[in-house]
């Protein structure tokens, strides 16, 4: 029997997921294999570790969640953000996550729900292990509103990918897309 993944084999969801809900046209991309995307793409997004850890390192700055839009259900809590640089306010991924709440621990749920703190670093934080796994990487054309959430684009395409990090004993805690700005 062939392998039947645990998540929706659309690799822009949750992204796309949450734009159709907000009435923004789907976005233009596709799938690249790793070895296509030029540094210092590939340095960021082809790994299996979060991206806080990597755009923090990066930029040489710690990053925080401008939250675009979000909802919750009480089981699953979707949000649309920015993330971007505490001090500099300098915009370092535009992106969308599913977070499964019954798979963290009360703690670490507040702080998601709160929407200030990135995933992987709540995660790190606590110390709670996990395994990130990134499921496509995406050449994306940006369309109006990639450009205003990064505030300006200089590329007639960014590079990101759809990612999906699940606890120690398989439970998925997140799906996320993850584009990053022209750099």
């Amino acid at each position: 029997m062939a392998y039947q993944p645990k998540f929706p084999p659309e690799p822009l969801y949750p992204l796309s997921f949450i734009r159709m809900v907000r009435g923004i046209p789907k976005l233009v991309f596709e799938e690249v294999e790793p070895n296509e995307m030029p540094d210092p793409y590939y340095s960021l997004l082809v790994h299996e570790g979060d991206m806080t850890s990597r755009l923090e390192a990066y930029h040489d700055e710690e990053v925080k969640v401008r939250k675009l839009s979000s909802s919750n259900d009480g089981k699953a809590y979707f949000r649309e953000v920015v993330l971007e640089t505490v001090g500099t306010k300098k915009v370092t991924e535009y992106g969308a996550i599913e977070i499964t709440l019954k798979n963290l621990e009360d703690e670490q749920r507040a702080l998601v729900l709160e929407g200030k703190q990135p995933l992987g670093g709540i995660l790190n934080d606590a110390r709670i292990p996990y395994s990130s796994a990134p499921r496509a990487f995406l050449k994306v054309v940006p369309d109006n509103f990639m450009v205003e959430a990064f505030g300006a684009v200089e590329a007639d395409h960014l590079y990101g990918r759809s990612n999906e990090i699940t606890s120690y004993n398989g439970d998925t805690i997140a799906r996320i897309v993850e584009i990053l700005p022209s750099l």
